[in-house]
């Protein structure tokens, strides 16, 4: 359906109060350099989830906290027996993050319930925001736990998982207030939301050079994760001769270079990248007896990601018989793309236009709360620029402007769904 413009906001939010939150946000577990240790489960992490969830009850939420740790503010709307309309984001940060990678849309989506309690409009639908439970995945890399939680997507290794420090799953929710003996407990179903939405910086650089203010999410890309195995036989770099050697670092680095052109030549999938190596004995005299490798394809389709796979298998059966080494390759983690549905889309450039504001459509190349809460919720997700397309590191940064554009069009997105849904 198509909806004409509307120049103005119906309910214009607080920009300097959004970004007030914002900063005192991101001084809760700063670090020397303006990078962020608000890593999931820390103490940061605990503080910060506290601070926000002091927001939620000054904007008149009533707040409380499932078995997967996930931090819930609800307000109950006119029309009993509606479902939810759900905004959120997480809070928590890889190592030495940024300030505005999820932290951003749970701060919006406060903006936008505290607006609404101040100019006293109350919503058809209850509205819930959510803080979602280990995003990122740091520690037992296990990324989207609280929002799996949710849709129902946990997998058997998450209940056994045990992190870096060698710490259960287990114990480390219980001390966030979940429960891992209840954590189903937290599963969601789809009569009980009736749409799911996420304000997020666009972690890239294409909002920026196009010099648009929102972008309109029409799909987050799949990811699969591969450790890849290269065993050859350590010698003596002097004295072996370069036609007796099985070498498995320059086999690494073959293999590496075909893994990059998965994407950048043969166009197979979005994205294709070696992100880790370990070589050992790791010695400048020694020729390397064995690697381990990181591997990570991202595309939107997944016959993307599985034409990908069967590309990586082969090269490193090729490479392995060349150059006389042994290499395995075992699939980590496979997380499908998510199509998000075109009445959600429109919703968001009709948000978007509501506010004056420019957008293109684009897909999202980072994974998103919003792909698992899709299984259960139509979903919808609005992008704002990130300066230099950076994101994961300290030089993050989304000016103020346009975190209140991404809020005014968050709070118009759910005016928008409460008059639409279920009408």
């Amino acid at each position: 359906m198509k909806y004409p413009a509307m120049p103005n906001p119906p309910l214009p939010i607080n920009p300097p109060r959004l970004n007030q939150n914002l900063a005192a946000l991101g001084r809760i577990g700063e670090v020397a350099g303006g990078g962020m240790m608000r890593v999931a489960f820390s103490d940061a992490d605990i503080a910060g989830r506290e601070f926000v969830g002091g927001l939620m009850r000054a904007a008149g939420l009533t707040v409380r906290t499932d078995a997967a740790g996930n931090v819930i503010g609800r307000r109950e709307g006119t029309e009993s027996g509606r479902p939810a309309i759900a905004l959120g984001s997480h809070t928590d940060t890889v190592p030495n993050g940024g300030k505005y990678d999820g932290a951003l849309g749970v701060v919006a989506a406060v903006e936008a319930a505290q607006t609404l309690a101040e100019r006293g409009h109350q919503l058809r639908h209850p509205l819930e925001i959510i803080i979602f439970t280990n995003e990122e995945g740091t520690g037992f890399h296990r990324w989207l736990l609280g929002s799996r939680a949710m849709a129902g997507l946990l997998e058997p290794a998450d209940y056994t998982a045990v992190d870096d420090a060698g710490v259960s799953l287990g114990e480390r929710l219980a001390a966030i207030g979940g429960d891992l003996s209840r954590i189903d407990t937290a599963r969601r179903h789809s009569w009980e939301v009736a749409a799911y939405f996420e304000l997020h910086i666009e972690q890239g650089p294409n909002l920026e050079r196009s010099g648009v203010p929102i972008g309109v999410v029409s799909g987050i890309t799949g990811r699969a994760v591969f450790a890849v195995s290269v065993t050859g036989k350590a010698n003596h770099a002097g004295t072996t001769p370069m036609e007796d050697r099985q070498d498995a670092l320059a086999a690494a680095a073959q293999l590496t270079l075909a893994v990059q052109g998965v994407a950048a030549r043969e166009e197979i999938c979005r994205v294709a990248t070696v992100g880790r190596l370990e070589v050992s004995p790791n010695a400048v005299n020694v020729v390397p007896g064995a690697v381990s490798m990181g591997v990570e394809f991202r595309d939107l389709y997944p016959n993307g990601l599985t034409a990908a796979e069967t590309v990586l298998r082969r090269r490193a059966m090729e490479i392995a018989a060349a150059a006389g080494v042994e290499i395995t390759v075992e699939l980590l983690e496979s997380t499908p793309p998510v199509l998000l549905p075109a009445g959600m889309q429109e919703l968001v450039g009709r948000a978007a236009e509501q506010g004056g504001l420019a957008h293109i459509t684009l897909p999202s190349g980072a994974g998103h709360d919003a792909q698992a809460m899709a299984a259960i919720a139509p979903a919808g997700m609005v992008f704002v620029p990130s300066v230099d397309g950076v994101s994961h590191a300290p030089e993050e940064y989304t000016p103020p402007g346009d975190c209140g554009n991404g809020g005014q069009a968050l709070l118009n997105l759910l005016l928008l769904a409460d008059g639409r849904l279920g009408s």
